[in-house]
């Protein structure tokens, strides 16, 4: 009995908080009773308990009350422990099993994208990319992305440094890749027509965590003759795959550009 009671207690309170969490300029006691359908007493002893933990803060001129430190500690604890690979897993799997192409998660480091995951569909063609393999940021899909969002210096360096190329078809003018960059910063999607592999397309959309920086990025590679007849197919599914795993990273999408 003593642990129902318990259990109801604790139901109880996160009701209350999730009803203050959905409140930005915070809510009164009154509209915490008429949002929860709980008694004024049982409101105030909560209120009372979370005040006192900091789990809660009360403004006195207003009357309302708001998430307090505690709370958000937690919050951010819990964004800051997510690992990116888990969480993206399932929606990489499900690009390539719905594109039948070969789909990847990266991140970027020094100049270069690491590939942390592939995923192969019934149709994917063999690429030299495998789970760990570096690859320049500035010819890829996936690095493009990355890197159109490093600092400014770190592009300039990267820009600055030899850029060989891997085909023909391997942009290396550096004033040219700073036009494609911006165009990437502004759509989130990142192309790679045969840079580094002939015959190879690549279409890429990058990862946005809660303090909304990109810190990974997904796409999808396939031949070019298949590829170039689902491009916009595949760039509005990585697009919204993209932001189903940035909003499980905390990311708010109204406060940069939509992913």
């Amino acid at each position: 009995m003593a642990q129902k009671e318990t259990t109801s207690a604790i139901d109880k309170a996160i009701t209350v908080l999730d009803v203050i969490s959905n409140c930005a300029a915070g809510v009164t006691s009154v509209e915490l009773i008429e949002a929860t359908k709980l008694n004024k007493m049982v409101i105030n002893k909560i209120l009372k308990t979370l005040l006192e933990r900091e789990y809660v803060f009360y403004d006195q001129k207003s009357n309302r009350y708001t998430l307090g430190f505690k709370s958000l500690e937690l919050g951010i604890s819990s964004l800051v422990n997510v690992n990116i690979v888990d969480v993206a897993i399932p929606f990489v799997k499900s690009l390539s099993n719905t594109l039948n192409e070969t789909c990847f998660l990266g991140v970027y480091n020094s100049g270069n994208v690491v590939y942390l995951y592939k995923s192969e569909g019934n149709y994917a063609i063999h690429t030299s990319s495998n789970l760990g393999h570096m690859r320049p940021a500035y010819c890829t899909g996936l690095g493009r992305i990355l890197l159109a969002h490093q600092a400014e210096e770190e592009i300039q360096r990267i820009l600055c440094s030899p850029l060989p190329k891997y085909t023909q078809k391997t942009v290396t003018d550096s004033n040219q890749l700073s036009e494609i960059l911006a165009k990437v910063r502004q759509e989130n999607i990142a192309y790679d027509w045969e840079e580094v592999e002939e015959g190879l397309v690549c279409v890429a959309s990058g990862i946005f965590n809660y303090s909304n920086d990109v810190v990974a990025a997904i796409s999808i590679a396939g031949p070019s003759n298949r590829m170039q007849n689902q491009m916009a197919k595949c760039a509005s599914l990585l697009k919204e795959a993209a932001n189903s795993i940035s909003k499980r990273l905390g990311y708010i999408s109204n406060i940069k550009n939509e992913v």
